[in-house]
């Protein structure tokens, strides 16, 4: 099992790209990183599909 917590920024957005085909290793990366995150937003539960993976790649591109 990968210790994310020790994962710096950059690994995890490198592991999220390497696991996006994996929904568990995917959530439990996601969730890192978002807690690393000082002033998140919060997105409606009825956002289309389309549109959440939109921004979650945009997450994941930025340095």
């Amino acid at each position: 099992m990968t210790d994310l917590t020790k994962m710096t920024v950059a690994e995890l957005k490198q592991y999220l790209s390497e696991n996006r085909s994996d929904d568990d290793k995917f959530s439990e990366a996601l969730q890192e990183l978002l807690r690393r995150e000082p002033n998140p937003v919060i997105y409606s539960k009825d956002m289309p599909l389309a549109e959440q993976e939109r921004i979650f790649m945009e997450k994941i591109a930025k340095p």
